[in-house]
């Protein structure tokens, strides 16, 4: 092949590649629509309705609402407001540093926090039923094991037991 037939070769390639990446559909373009008549697509009679949870997180040795779990409660309780229910369950829990009692203590002012909030965003307070469960059922498992002492000054285990900190709050369906 001489060099004249190799330049028209790699030409014609380069020209097919170009028209292929342009004319090629984008994933990101929306489809051009087109001129027949859309179908109309059955609309349910009652949206499904799941189990309705929310976890809110707190801060070491607090039951203050942080503004993004008071954020997420909010839109909670304006769900849970539009659903059949017979009540909420509200459930306080604590990480495993300190004593049974004071953990105790602790989660029931999680819960209680989180109840009033609930309350305050519209929720009936017959509705909803809080708990303390202290550092019972515990989320992180053994992944917070042979971190150091287990007191306040460890920072490394404070942060990992963070998901043990939390208030979970279940919508139990009406019968």
């Amino acid at each position: 092949m001489n060099p004249t037939q190799r330049w028209t070769v790699v030409g014609v390639i380069v020209l097919i590649i170009a028209l292929l990446w342009l004319f090629w559909p984008k994933a990101e373009q929306k489809p051009v629509p087109t001129k027949e008549p859309a179908v109309a697509q059955p609309v349910p009679a009652q949206p499904a309705e799941g189990p309705m949870t929310a976890t809110a997180l707190f801060d070491y040795n607090s039951s203050v609402l942080r503004p993004a779990e008071a954020a997420k409660l909010d839109e909670f309780a304006g769900k849970a407001k539009g659903r059949a229910s017979d009540r909420l369950d509200v459930a306080g829990y604590a990480d495993r540093i300190g004593s049974d009692s004071y953990n105790m203590d602790l989660s029931r002012q999680r819960a209680e926090a989180v109840r009033n909030h609930l309350i305050g965003k519209g929720i009936e307070a017959g509705r909803v039923r809080a708990e303390a469960r202290g550092e019972s059922e515990a989320v992180t498992g053994s992944a917070c094991q042979n971190m150091g002492p287990e007191d306040r000054s460890n920072r490394k285990l404070i942060d990992c037991l963070q998901r043990d900190r939390r208030v979970t709050v279940a919508l139990v369906a009406a019968r």
